[in-house]
């Protein structure tokens, strides 16, 4: 009998075809991410407070339902196996009720019932998104097992993410949002925004038949195979704790917690920043947000050429010092005076912005380091379910991506709902093109310097993680050792 092999490897083609999976969730969630807050608030004219909560309640919903969805794609018995059909009809699903989000029908607008149609239609589309996203993360688990293989295969779905987000709600800013002068702001225009979800929509409905086709030659015959502990109330409640208890996925959530508080901060409020502070045209808002997605897709890249040079958890330090160093300086330049948004520099008879450089070339990096080490957790994500494999004997891959994402999504739901609730606090007056100058200074320290603070506490709880390459060559050679008995 031959032995059984340590780990699974995959071809690059696989690695990539899987990955695009993430163009159904990239337009989705960062489509929301980067424009509902602007079209609920500066279009529609809801106020700052009931829009932040909306998104909250969604967010929170969407990490409830998370470890649910886990648990019932671990234990599911179908001849199309156990992710694929979860993924298939909540990417459809996805679709839809992201294009409802933005086509708000005449009498909710004209009938005062914008804040709880605002309220369902994002509850709805965050289910949907959790019914296909949990399965999809899981199912990468599944099919590749190598140590750093799993960071490339992270790495290549958060380089995919930010290349549609590139091509998506970056350069939605130039395609959906055009300057008109002497016209209205476009981001008050509501027709610009139904043209873009419209848009959205039909790709990701295009997104998810491609990552169900290119991965269809992993779906296994489900029936009657044990693949779980089974789909009582019972065995559900004891997966989430013993997983929610997990020593060694404790410390990947809280560095994660931590750095998404951070990058949420940045990301919720920098379009802001764009429009009130540094009055960036349309071209130059696609160049800085299209690159900051760039710089996020080469640090996934990165990160796997970073982990096997310095290990995974030090790869993170690495990333998370990056985005600390490039807020700080953000926040150090603009709020001393060193620069003054509208500074420009005359070299050779050119003018150069070189506020809008500088202010640019640091919201990149920052977005380079949260890269870095978003893909690397995820990485190790997949390594901690199957320590837990070999401790359990059971593979929980769909319970794991859940937790994961259950913790994560619950403390965003908090940071999006802080960081709106500033809005109002610093003085934002919505649907105005006008803002008091101090409530824009306020803004820019809460961006850059809470995405510092956050960004720098990522590196002492990292540090904590104690899985190694070392590690985990052990772990899989007690697994294979027990498959072999078994077998046997």
């Amino acid at each position: 009998m031959p032995p059984v092999p340590l780990s699974k490897k995959i071809s690059g083609r696989e690695v990539y075809g899987y990955a695009l999976g993430e163009g159904a969730t990239s337009l989705t969630m960062n489509g929301i991410s980067a424009f509902a807050m602007l079209y609920y608030t500066q279009a529609l004219g809801l106020p700052f407070s009931q829009a932040g909560f909306a998104f909250a309640v969604a967010s929170i919903w969407d990490a409830l339902v998370d470890p649910a969805i886990g648990h019932l794609s671990d234990n599911t018995h179908t001849r199309w196996g156990r992710r694929q059909p979860y993924i298939l009809f909540g990417g459809i699903a996805l679709a839809v009720t992201f294009y409802f989000v933005w086509a708000v029908p005449s009498f909710i607008l004209h009938g005062g019932l914008l804040f709880p149609y605002v309220i369902m239609m994002n509850l709805l589309c965050r289910t949907a998104y959790a019914v296909f996203v949990v399965p999809y993360v899981a199912l990468g688990y599944e099919i590749c097992t190598d140590y750093h293989q799993r960071s490339q295969i992270q790495g290549a779905r958060s380089a995919l993410n930010m290349l549609v987000n590139l091509l998506g709600p970056a350069l939605g800013w130039s395609i959906f949002f055009p300057d008109t002068p002497g016209g209205p702001e476009a981001t008050s225009v509501v027709s610009n925004f139904l043209h873009m979800g419209s848009a959205f929509a039909i790709a990701t409905i295009v997104f998810t038949a491609v990552v169900v086709v290119v991965t269809r030659h992993h779906i296994s015959d489900t029936r009657g195979v044990v693949t779980g502990t089974g789909n009582s109330l019972g065995a559900f409640y004891r997966d989430f704790c013993e997983i929610i208890t997990d020593r060694y996925l404790r410390p990947i959530v809280i560095f994660m917690c931590l750095g998404l508080t951070g990058g949420t901060f940045v990301a919720t409020l920098q379009m802001y920043l764009y429009v009130y502070f540094m009055h960036l045209t349309a071209l130059q808002k696609t160049i800085i947000h299209g690159g900051g997605m760039v710089l996020f897709a080469i640090g996934g890249l990165t990160s796997v050429a970073l982990e096997r040079r310095f290990d995974k958890r030090n790869a993170v330090c690495i990333g998370a010092g990056i985005a600390a160093v490039a807020d700080l300086s953000a926040a150090i330049i603009f709020l001393s005076g060193l620069l003054k948004p509208t500074t420009v520099w005359i070299v050779g008879g050119h003018t150069i912005p070189i506020a809008v450089i500088v202010f640019g070339g640091c919201d990149m990096l920052n977005w380079l380091g949260i890269g870095l080490f978003c893909s690397l957790a995820s990485s190790m994500i997949a390594d901690v379910a199957e320590v837990n494999d070999r401790d359990s004997g059971v593979r929980k891959d769909g319970g794991y991506a859940a937790i994961f994402a259950f913790a994560t999504k619950l403390v965003l739901s908090v940071s999006v709902f802080i960081a709106s609730a500033c809005l109002a606090w610093v003085g934002f007056v919505n649907g105005s093109d006008h803002q008091n100058p101090t409530a824009i200074r306020w803004l820019v320290l809460l961006t850059f310097g809470l995405g510092s603070l956050f960004a720098a506490s990522v590196i002492p709880i990292a540090l904590r993680y104690p899985i190694t390459q070392e590690f985990m060559t052990k772990v899989k050679a007690d697994i294979a050792a027990r498959k072999a008995s078994t077998a046997s």
